[in-house]
């Protein structure tokens, strides 16, 4: 069992070139293996490596890290974990509540006294990003995407503030770059992926270049080019409707994994391995 082990973390070590995002994948998903084995020290060592790499990128692995250090009996790096988490990336409220791996330490004193203090927290978030009313206002527009969206209105309406939304951004990103914020006003344009008009001949060569200098990650893309191959083909390109395989089968599924890859994405066989997906039929681990 050790044997197989250590060859799912060289297998994750070989997919990842020598690059930032490379190297940051390649750490959390060598991690999240740990984890899921139950080798807490190693994962945490592994997280934390991540992030140094890429301390403002992402809540879940500041998370996991926190986990991992709890279940090590580090309650103190926890503790500094945590609150890292809300001061680098703005951890909302909710996700910290509700993170399943921290409920058996949730009677320690940490997580009361982390709660009481959350809005001071992030208050601190705010002081170091260098634009913040730009980052709310980014995040305002996302709210405004949602509203339209859960209360009802009509499609010709939820066109409209997209329209407004996206524009916005637009003029927003010329001046300040991309805000990863936006993620979401730039999705619910992916109808017309890959078609030239004013929204991809303005977005697809800005973040082309921002990926290619290693300030952006290199699946950006990946998740456009599946919706534009599910409305065209009926059929997905990396796997990420993972209980549709069915319905949209993976093409040449053979080398899936190669093209997960080529993008520092994790192979099928990781995801089924932390996250329990059921692998497609035809898939074999390469």
């Amino acid at each position: 069992m050790r044997v197989i082990y250590l060859l799912l973390l060289i297998t994750i070590v070989s997919c990842s070139e020598n690059n930032s995002f490379g190297k940051y994948n390649e750490l959390e998903q060598k991690a999240m293996l740990q984890f899921k084995g139950k080798e807490f020290e190693k994962a945490l060592s592994n997280f934390e490596q991540a992030i140094n790499l890429k301390p403002k990128e992402d809540v879940s692995i500041y998370f996991y890290a926190t986990a991992s250090a709890l279940k090590a009996g580090k309650k103190n790096k926890a503790k500094e974990l945590l609150i890292a988490s809300i001061h680098n990336t703005n951890a909302s409220k909710s996700y910290f509540l509700n993170f399943n791996e921290f409920n058996e330490f949730r009677n320690e004193d940490m997580f009361s006294e982390i709660e009481g203090n959350y809005d001071s927290h992030i208050s601190e978030f705010y002081k170091n990003i260098e634009h913040p009313e730009i980052y709310r206002e980014v995040d305002s527009l996302m709210k405004l995407d949602q509203e339209y969206r859960n209360n009802g209105s009509e499609r010709k309406e939820i066109s409209r503030i997209d329209s407004l939304n996206i524009s916005r951004l637009i003029e927003i990103t010329k001046k300040y770059g991309w805000q990863k914020k936006g993620w979401l006003v730039l999705w619910h344009q992916r109808g017309t992926y890959g078609e030239d008009n004013y929204v991809w001949n303005f977005f697809k060569p800005h973040i082309d270049k921002e990926i290619k200098e290693g300030k952006i990650k290199r699946s950006f893309w990946t998740n456009f080019e599946e919706e534009k191959s599910i409305r065209e083909n009926k059929q997905q390109i990396y796997g990420y409707y993972w209980n549709q395989f069915d319905e949209y089968p993976l093409v040449d599924i053979e080398n899936v994994d190669k093209r997960r890859a080529k993008f520092d994405m994790p192979p099928l066989w990781y995801l089924n391995r932390v996250y329990g997906i059921e692998l497609p039929s035809g898939y074999k681990k390469l």
